[in-house]
């Protein structure tokens, strides 16, 4: 590789990005590439601090949320994205900050200005987003099986349809969008034949 690859799966709850971003990875790694998975919220202190968030019964308020999400990726920037990448490394991540604008977005901000928030921080910016996308319905379907009762407070459907609205209108020239109603294996096919042509490419 002449340069590195930074690589973002995103996706409403429920989803399966996280299964597509799992084996993305093991793919990169079974081809001997140099590859780094990492995930937002991360486990540092902001990281905890939202994960503590998102458990509670009522909605913190959107741009307390947009806070502690900057300092995370701030901190998850220095320690970890800016290093991997000057290593050359290709980064195969689970969330960035186009998750911020779908689900702050749908919680009261203005999606596009969370994006331009985010990069007036200089954060570096991804090859690569695959959204992986699937109907509000179904995703409760499975966020409903896994969670045995316990869901987060985004995990709504009438809320995970304005996010999956925002996610759909920030969609640009970086972003692939996937039919994420088709099995694990069609899906990954899809994401898989388009990141080898990536590889081959940088």
């Amino acid at each position: 590789m002449k340069r590195p690859l930074f690589i973002v799966f995103e996706g409403i709850d429920g989803s399966g990005k996280s299964t597509q971003c799992d084996l993305l990875f093991r793919h990169a790694v079974s081809l001997g590439l140099p590859a780094v998975r990492l995930v937002e919220p991360t486990d540092g202190r902001w990281g905890r601090k939202i994960r503590a968030m998102l458990r509670e019964k009522e909605m913190a308020p959107a741009e307390e949320q947009m806070r502690l999400f900057i300092l995370d990726r701030r901190e998850d920037a220095e320690q970890h994205i800016i290093p991997a990448l000057k290593k050359n490394r290709i980064i195969i991540m689970d969330r960035y900050y186009f998750s911020n604008a779908a689900y702050q977005g749908a919680a009261g901000m203005s999606p596009e200005g969370i994006i331009a928030e985010n990069r007036k921080m200089n954060f570096p910016e991804p090859d690569r987003v695959y959204f992986v996308d699937l109907p509000p319905d179904r995703a409760m379907e499975r966020v409903t099986a896994r969670s045995d009762g316990d869901r987060e407070v985004f995990e709504k459907e009438h809320f995970l349809q304005k996010v999956r609205e925002n996610f759909l209108s920030i969609a640009d020239e970086r972003f692939l969008v996937i039919d994420g109603t088709g099995s694990v294996d069609q899906i990954f096919d899809e994401i898989k034949n388009d990141f080898d042509k990536l590889v081959i490419s940088c």
